[in-house]
């Protein structure tokens, strides 16, 4: 059975997963992109409007009236801009937060499908950081990554405004755009590997933080807290270095285009300022043009930026679809039978061997339990009592033999039947942040015994199943605390 989110997901593509995802919110980015090309074509009108002031003036026409004309005409474009502006924001933003709920949502149900050997081989740092860190660096991209993107949009319109004016001037500028796009080039191959290392080492430091805070016990009993704090300093520390590096090239990209960017607008003026003292163009048009290339050098600085959220944002999102992509090795087939819905207990195994990876557990396993019956299994650590307890409840697959309950197969059994028939009790202790009664009661939440169990612990929890508990079994309320 393939899931929601792996249906999303198409392999090293990170912009059809994205594009994806964001369909159900096309409206948002439609009429957001609207408001894009409304702001400018608006926003053309500046030059439009500086450019008849200048050269009234140098006509010696102006009167105040035309003067308060200028001015309400510039104050309506601004106006109109900034309006157009805020809602364009609202509508991409807002569906990029909405495009962040439902693939964060999609990712944590998708971890919750995944089989126990996904875990086995998979840091919990490494789980968090990609729902975290990662998902952060998409929802970026998503957001103010696609709004910038869009603004480039004014590029063909302003050129053709610039070329209108002056198409001299507008060869002039053009001419090192060569130049700013191989420096553009490197930048994107850099910061692309280094978003990557970046990402990576950050999962790496989060997997150290998780273990120690939740091994605290163990590492105080060891008195291992200095040893652990030395790692995670040199894990810290080679984050940061990672960090400066791509902080570095990504400081150095923006102040570098911007200062090319820069250079061609005092080429710009300086020929311009040539062309106006020999009488090839008037003063109005100059004004004109140089308002147009600083519209258009507006989106070619912040290029820049849009470069770094588009190489973080395709670095996290193959790293997210990496996990999307993992199907449960255990889960219904097609030889599962959908008319098994209660099971009476008797189990059997026959000739089962299992192993880990290259390490046999269990070899040639044969013995029949009937249903009602207790049965104790003991032998010493390693042994594979846990690993007999695991196949029962389908956590895994035998490598070679049967497992069977009521004469079913397991595989045949669905598996929501299968570990709804089971009350486990692992080795691994583990209180959830929530109330006793919602801890006892956590696999069956529809639970109606809760105080009658609580009862039968000796009234140690009478009266206080609704006091909360912590993550690692910090500890039940004692007698001193206040009840619920």
């Amino acid at each position: 059975m393939v899931s929601a989110a792996s249906g999303n997901v198409v392999p090293g593509q990170p912009f059809r997963t994205l594009l994806r995802y964001s369909l159900p919110y096309w409206k948002d980015f439609a009429i957001g992109g609207s408001l894009a090309i409304l702001f400018v074509f608006i926003g053309l009108g500046l030059p439009y409007v500086l450019r008849l002031a200048v050269n009234q003036f140098d006509a010696g026409t102006m009167s105040a009236s035309y003067l308060w004309a200028y001015f309400a005409g510039l104050l309506v474009i601004a106006l109109a801009t900034g309006a157009a502006r805020y809602w364009q924001r609202m509508l991409m933003i807002g569906a990029s937060r909405k495009f962040e709920y439902d693939l964060r949502n999609d990712y944590f149900q998708h971890i919750q499908r995944l089989s126990q050997d996904f875990f086995h081989r998979t840091k919990t740092g490494d789980i968090v950081a990609r729902a975290t860190n990662d998902l952060d660096y998409v929802r970026s991209f998503v957001g103010p990554g696609v709004m910038g993107t869009v603004d480039l949009i004014r590029l063909p319109f302003t050129l053709a405004w610039m070329i209108y004016l002056s198409p001299k001037l507008t060869v002039i500028s053009l001419m090192p755009l060569p130049i700013v796009s191989l420096v553009v080039y490197f930048f994107v191959v850099y910061i692309n590997h280094q978003s990557k290392t970046v990402q990576e080492q950050f999962s790496t430091l989060s997997n150290r933080a998780q273990e120690n805070l939740a091994g605290a016990r163990v590492v105080k009993a060891y008195s291992a807290a200095g040893r652990e704090l030395r790692d995670f300093q040199g894990d810290c520390a080679a984050y940061m270095r990672e960090n400066m590096k791509l902080a570095a090239m990504t400081s150095l990209a923006w102040p570098l285009i911007g200062f090319m960017i820069g250079a061609i607008m005092m080429l710009v003026m300086w020929q311009g300022g040539v062309m106006v003292i020999r009488g090839a163009i008037n003063r109005g048009d100059l004004i004109g043009f140089i308002v147009c290339f600083a519209l258009l050098a507006d989106p070619l600085v912040s290029f820049g930026w849009v470069l770094t959220l588009y190489q973080r944002g395709a670095v996290g999102m193959n790293r997210i679809a990496e996990f999307l992509l993992e199907e449960p090795s255990i889960q219904d087939t097609l030889d599962t039978r959908r008319d098994i819905e209660t099971l009476t207990g008797a189990v059997r195994f026959d000739r089962v061997s299992f192993g880990y990876g290259s390490a046999t557990v269990l070899h040639d396993i044969s013995f029949d339990v009937a249903a009602g019956k207790t049965v104790a299994i003991v032998g010493p650590t390693g042994s594979g009592k846990s690993s007999i307890v695991s196949l029962l409840t389908r956590e895994y697959d035998p490598t070679s033999g049967t497992v069977s309950i009521d004469g079913i197969g397991l595989r045949e059994i669905p598996v929501r039947v299968l570990r709804g028939t089971f009350g486990y009790v692992p080795q691994d202790t583990f209180l959830f942040s929530d109330s006793i009664h919602a801890n006892l009661a956590f696999g069956r939440p529809d639970a109606t015994r809760i105080r009658h169990l609580a009862r039968r612990t000796r009234g140690q929890l009478v009266g206080r199943t609704k006091a909360a508990l912590g993550d690692r079994s910090r500890g039940s309320p004692g007698p001193e605390d206040s009840h619920s």
